[in-house]
C-alpha cells in the first residue's frame, strides 16, 4: 500500500503534540478535564474564525450567524 506523502508528517507531528499538550498539563498541574475544557476553548475560538470566513469571505469580521 502506498501512503500519501502528508501521511508520515502528519503523525508526526501529532505525536509532537501529545507529548506538548502532556508536558503542558503536567507544568501547569491541570486534570485532564481542565485541559479538555482549554484545548476545546482553544479549537472553538479557531473553527469560528474559519466558519466566519467561509459563511462570509467577502467579510470575515461579520458574525457567523448573521446574514
Amino acid at each position: 500500500m502506498r501512503l500519501h506523502p502528508r501521511t508520515l508528517p502528519v503523525q508526526a507531528a501529532e505525536a509532537d503534540l501529545r507529548q506538548y499538550v502532556a508536558s503542558w498539563v503536567e507544568r501547569h498541574d491541570l486534570t485532564w478535564t481542565e485541559a479538555v475544557r482549554g484545548l476545546l476553548a482553544v479549537t472553538e475560538r479557531l473553527t469560528t474564525h474559519q466558519l466566519r470566513e467561509e459563511r462570509h469571505p467577502a467579510d470575515p469580521d461579520r458574525g457567523a450567524d448573521e446574514a
